[in-house]
């Protein structure tokens, strides 16, 4: 029985940083470090991409695993994490070849698997959270269907030996509540502690959000060396949870960097519905310990819900996005006058004039909506989005605006344009007791 616990947080969504969890891994002194790659989204889109034929994890996943691992192994860290995606076993293999490439043959490598329950899904027909209907009545075909599962199945994954856990859509504060699990013996029944550990994770799971990434505004709010931004640690016992950082490194832990990644998501602060307890922290209290030394503790935990959540993904056709720039004088007014344009010309083509289309002009009305535009602005980009069934009808969508080089008003240049692939993503609630995961030894 370990007094603390301490857990690295390597990864905060699929395109972080590596450099990060390598330097937590090197001079973090870590009993774990924890990688959550998966977004709300991200699942989605690695499940199309296996159907596709592509790979359903990582598509770099080897590299991160060429420099994390030589790290973790020499150090004894287990790395616990949801990069298995949509395709555990596969993401499984690739880490084997890399270790064995290592020369680190002995290394452990389990799945947990049960998280795919696209069937369940198709057999139920359950009620969606943003319709209020059934799946069925999208009248769209389902691509992915994946429930956010718990802690427990990493846990007895990390209790047999294993030395990398590689989970699906586990929930992401699951990703640190395992190694908990299985340090301290905590068993279902004991919510408080659950509920602690379960925070442990929430307040980890976005690697540099908790040491200052997103906090800097470049005046009042500072964060030094945010260049050499340092990922967190929890060092975690059965009372309270310490947030720090790896010496040496940039950043900043104090009572505000924790506070904006505490409420960060969060929902009802007495009611954090995870796969494994429901936490309350009304209560809890923050103190800081002195340099980037924060204690958390005073958490309590609720039973967990009987259902689990399931992110379901369906195709959302093809979105073509192109920006013209308009600079200098009278730079707003040209870019005014180019969408006008550009409006009339969608509406008469019979192929686009019903496709949703937004407009904005970048610097003046795209993001910050609220008081008199800026119209004395003089560099401003007009982008035009248009969702398209199919990719050849988005391609059509694009060349009105290419046109605009010369077919439009004066000084427009810096045009660019892209038509990607989309998936929309809704939310239901399903029995636990019809989902089953389950963990397995690979390699």
């Amino acid at each position: 029985m370990s007094e603390v616990v301490r857990i690295g947080g390597g990864a905060g969504y699929l395109d972080d940083r590596i450099e990060g969890a390598v330097e937590l891994l090197k001079n973090g002194k870590l009993d774990y470090v924890m990688l959550d790659y998966l977004a709300e989204r991200t699942l989605a889109i690695l499940q199309e991409a296996k159907q596709a034929g592509g790979v359903g994890f990582a598509a770099d996943l080897e590299r991160r695993m060429l420099e994390i691992l030589p790290p973790a192994a020499e150090r004894g860290v287990k790395i616990v994490s949801n990069l298995g995606g949509a395709d555990p076993a596969g993401a499984a293999a690739v880490v084997r070849e890399v270790a064995d490439s290592l020369d680190f043959k002995d290394l452990k490598i389990a799945v947990v698997e049960g998280d795919d329950v696209a069937d369940l899904v198709q057999e139920l027909d359950p009620v969606l959270a943003e319709t209020g209907e059934p799946f069925s009545r999208l009248d769209k075909e389902l691509t992915s269907a994946n429930a956010y599962i718990g802690a427990f199945e990493m846990a007895a994954a990390i209790g047999a030996g294993a030395d990398v856990v590689l989970a699906g859509r586990a929930a992401d504060p699951a990703l640190a509540l395992a190694p908990l699990i299985n340090a301290f013996g905590w068993s279902p029944e004991d919510l408080d502690r659950l509920a602690l550990g379960t925070m442990a994770g929430h307040l980890i799971e976005c690697a540099g959000q908790v040491t200052g990434g997103q906090f800097a505004d470049g005046a009042a709010r500072e964060v030094p060396d945010l260049d050499r931004l340092g990922f967190p640690i929890a060092e975690v016992g059965e009372d309270a949870i310490v947030i720090t950082k790896a010496p040496g490194t940039g950043g900043r832990v104090d009572r505000h960097t924790v506070l904006s990644q505490l409420l960060y998501e969060l929902g009802d602060p007495s009611a954090y519905i995870t796969p494994d307890v429901t936490p309350d922290i009304t209560a809890a209290q923050i103190t800081e310990l002195g340099s980037d030394r924060v204690r958390f503790e005073g958490v309590r935990g609720k039973p967990r819900p009987e259902t689990l959540k399931v992110l379901c993904g369906v195709d959302n056709g093809y979105l073509a996005v192109s920006e013209i720039v308009y600079g200098g004088y009278n730079a707003v007014a040209r870019a005014r006058l180019s969408a006008e344009v550009l409006r009339k010309r969608l509406h008469r083509d019979r192929q686009l004039s019903n496709l949703p289309t937004r407009m904005d002009i970048v610097g003046v009305d795209s993001v910050y909506v609220a008081g008199p535009p800026m119209e004395d602005t003089r560099d401003v980009r007009l982008r035009v989005a248009v969702r398209a069934p199919d990719r050849e009808t988005a391609a059509r969508a694009t060349r009105e605006t290419e046109a605009m080089g010369i077919n439009g008003p004066a000084g427009g240049g810096g045009k660019t344009h892209s038509i990607r692939h989309t998936v929309r993503t809704y939310a239901c609630f399903i029995d636990r007791e019809k989902i089953t995961p389950a963990w397995r030894m690979v390699a």
